[in-house]
């Protein structure tokens, strides 16, 4: 399956500061839709992910649009703290972290987003596109031994639809989840990868002697879900030699609307829609408006989220995607 560079744009690094920077996790940005042309956008992970740095400093690493590393700083002091939201009631159930998204200087970012409702697989759109066992995913993330020296590079790991369980499934340090479980090895550093599916489009052809046969090919991505990791092979099966478990083989992914779920947490919503009702009163000149102003040191704090928010959703237009 060959992904649209734009995929690839869709995702960010989460490190501590250092003066080497070591990236343990990734995320990706969601844009949700405003009510006046504009949209929301999010940062997304996996909730391990986030309570790993969620009340200590940590860098969030991106491209700039001129192809170098940029740096967004989190979490500066115990007064600035970023906020995580978790699932509304099922927080140890669902392995799902999102934050309102605004950074200072976005223009200048090379960023893409999984936009709702147009890309997301929800249960309804499963059935109607005929997603099933089979089709081919990908994981885009991070690959922890390079990432990239002046520029951040994300890898792609490819594989397969295996299950789709009609029941919750166990999984370690989570109450038993709703997830989809793919046939392609998870690697570390690919918690909270955003995962894409391929629909698969047939139609019935007529072969050399007139029989009809059935003619598949690739359709449309979708967003299928969050990586939230894999299996390891019982302490049994592994070499008392090997420095590692051995990867099952097989992955956990959170469904997408699992994550829209989290996305629609009551905070977030009433957020939105305040933000939603102020742009509504405005008369703005342009949609770089909120821009003109000097922008704060630190975006990511807890004063500026509805303005993060607010920022965001001015200079994000639907129609530029």
């Amino acid at each position: 399956m060959r992904l649209p560079d734009q995929v690839l744009n869709t995702v960010c690094f989460i490190a501590h500061p250092a003066p080497q920077i070591k990236y343990g996790g990734t995320a990706f940005v969601v844009a949700m839709k405003g009510a006046h042309g504009n949209a929301f956008l999010h940062l997304v992970t996996a909730k391990h992910v986030a309570e790993v740095v969620e009340h200590v400093p940590f860098v969030i690493g991106m491209n700039t649009k001129g192809g170098q590393k940029a740096l967004l700083d989190a979490n500066y002091d115990a007064d600035h703290i970023v906020k995580w939201w978790y699932h509304p009631t099922e927080p140890n159930a669902v392995d799902v972290a999102v934050t309102p998204f605004g950074p200072d200087q976005y223009e200048k970012l090379d960023l893409e987003w999984v936009f709702y409702p147009n890309m997301f697989v929800t249960p309804d759109i499963r059935k109607k596109a005929g997603i099933g066992i089979g089709d081919e995913i990908a994981a885009v993330g991070l690959f922890t031994a390079f990432s990239g020296k002046e520029k951040h590079f994300p890898i792609v790991r490819i594989g397969n639809l295996a299950m789709l369980p009609g029941e919750r499934v166990p999984v370690k340090g989570f109450d038993p989840m709703e997830v989809y479980l793919a046939e392609g090895r998870s690697i570390g550093g690919l918690s909270g990868s955003p995962v894409y599916v391929r629909q698969t489009l047939s139609m019935d052809v007529k072969t050399h002697d007139g029989e009809v046969a059935n003619l598949a090919g690739c359709g449309k991505i979708y967003f299928l879900g969050l990586m939230h990791g894999h299996w390891d092979l019982p302490a049994g099966f592994v070499n008392a030699v090997a420095s590692e478990a051995i990867n099952m083989g097989i992955s956990i992914v959170v469904p997408a609307h699992k994550i829209l779920e989290v996305l629609n947490h009551p905070e977030l919503v009433e957020m939105r829609k305040k933000q939603d009702e102020e742009i509504g009163k405005e008369n703005l000149p342009t949609l770089d408006y909120a821009f003109e102003k000097p922008a704060p040191k630190r975006p990511f704090t807890q004063d500026e989220f509805e303005a993060a928010l607010k920022k965001a959703s001015r200079k994000v237009t639907l129609d530029k995607k």
